[in-house]
């Protein structure tokens, strides 16, 4: 039921990616105040991009010169939803939570960026650098050449990127299906006043992104949470995560995460309480893929919705034990980068610098190595690139941690 819709959705995100570069982006929100809060908030929303990834791109629009509220509002709108998500939420809960969840989104981006844009102290927050990250920098993919770009951003990066948390999303919502009894929510979770919170606690710290949370919300729903119950963890599930929150705390500073994650818990309840008065029942939608028959349509999505799952799982499998044993000059681990998007702003960055040979990155270790002319004069530069990119590092020679950068001693 749900795999034709997650395919238009893929499909859409990578029409999205190859015709709103990056640059694009910064140009529109690279200033301080609430027109750019407002931009922020609105370009956010359809953006398939999840918490994690939405790290790299807040950094650079922080180091544009945007202020905090811009890259406040960019922050907490962007994960919460997506194009993907919104055709999966469509397809599995109904077109009024689809449309529920992206105004939400947008409504605590522009509040969320407002707050911190009066109240964030600018603590430990990066400075801006004007000459980071351009539009230039993004050349625009023409001509014929955009069909494989979409297609191959869509199908294969995207998806990559949320692969494995798709399956684990599947999973767990499988698993509450089995194990959970069928009266667990009216027997345990009656009261709202209780559901809400318990569903803040589970969304907060967990990494989930906005389409792999939707099937889990499903099963929460059919075990007896009210659906405003499951909205609250539907909103906080991909607007946070640890990794998150540790990172943004010094782009942002440690006030202005408190507002964000103030903003995300609290608009969170009231969109959970304002949608159950809705009175909807989400349950015909759930219900209804079990008990249609499955068209060819369907089927043949599954199809290749499954494939496109495993080739991607089987091509970050192949890289991560494929490049163990490549020699390198410098081995440096990077915390933080959990995904293609951290990735992709530290390569972007580090293939910058002069002298660099061969670089490679593997994010499921976090570890980077690289063949350089002049590997351990050229790490400090490394370093500070990595550092300023949001995330950060340690050289790793002769399996012994040797230098870290700025950002781990100041936390000494």
């Amino acid at each position: 039921m749900m795999a034709p819709w997650l395919l238009f959705g893929f499909f859409a995100a990578g029409v999205l990616s190859v015709f709103f570069s990056p640059g694009y982006i910064y140009k529109h929100m690279g200033k301080p105040g609430i027109k750019s809060i407002f931009k922020a908030a609105l370009f956010g929303v359809p953006l398939p991009i999840c918490s994690c990834g939405v790290v790299p791109i807040t950094v650079s629009l922080k180091k544009q010169g945007a202020g905090r509220g811009a890259a406040g509002s960019f922050l907490i709108s962007t994960p919460q939803t997506g194009l993907d998500s919104f055709f999966a939420t469509y397809a599995m809960l109904g077109w009024v939570l689809a449309i529920f969840r992206p105004l939400v989104a947008f409504i605590t981006g522009i509040i969320g960026g407002l707050l911190m844009e009066k109240f964030g102290a600018p603590e430990n927050e990066i400075e801006s650098d004007t000459n980071n990250l351009k539009d230039e920098d993004q050349p625009r993919i023409r001509g014929w050449k955009t069909i494989p770009a979409v297609l191959h951003y869509g199908f294969i990066k995207l998806l990559g990127n949320i692969s494995s948390a798709l399956v684990v999303g599947l999973v767990l919502a499988a698993l509450i299906n089995l194990f959970v009894p069928d009266d667990f929510g009216a027997e345990y979770l009656t009261s709202d006043l209780l559901a809400m919170p318990a569903m803040l606690l589970f969304g907060i710290p967990l990494y989930v992104c906005s389409t792999a949370s939707i099937p889990i919300a499903a099963s929460l729903i059919v075990k007896g949470i009210s659906p405003g119950a499951a909205l609250v963890f539907l909103i906080t599930g991909p607007a946070t995560n640890i990794a998150t929150i540790t990172i943004m705390s010094k782009v942002l500073g440690k006030k202005a995460v408190a507002i964000y994650i103030a903003t995300v818990a609290i608009a969170a309840i009231i969109a959970g309480y304002i949608f159950n008065m809705l009175n909807i029942n989400l349950s015909p939608f759930i219900q209804s893929g079990g008990k249609m028959e499955i068209s060819l349509l369907q089927k043949t999505s599954c199809i290749i919705l499954f494939a496109l799952l495993a080739y991607t799982i089987l091509q970050r499998l192949v890289k991560r034990f494929g490049t163990k044993n490549m020699p390198s000059d410098l081995e440096i681990e990077v915390k933080g980068m959990t995904c293609e998007h951290c990735a992709d702003s530290i390569s972007k960055a580090i293939k910058h610098i002069d002298g660099i040979l061969k670089l490679d990155i593997n994010v499921e270790s976090g570890i980077i190595k690289i063949n350089a002319e002049t590997p351990h004069l050229l790490y400090p530069l490394i370093a500070k690139v990595i550092n300023d990119s949001g995330f950060t590092c340690s050289l790793k020679a002769d399996n012994e941690e040797k230098s870290c950068c700025s950002s781990c001693c100041d936390d000494k």
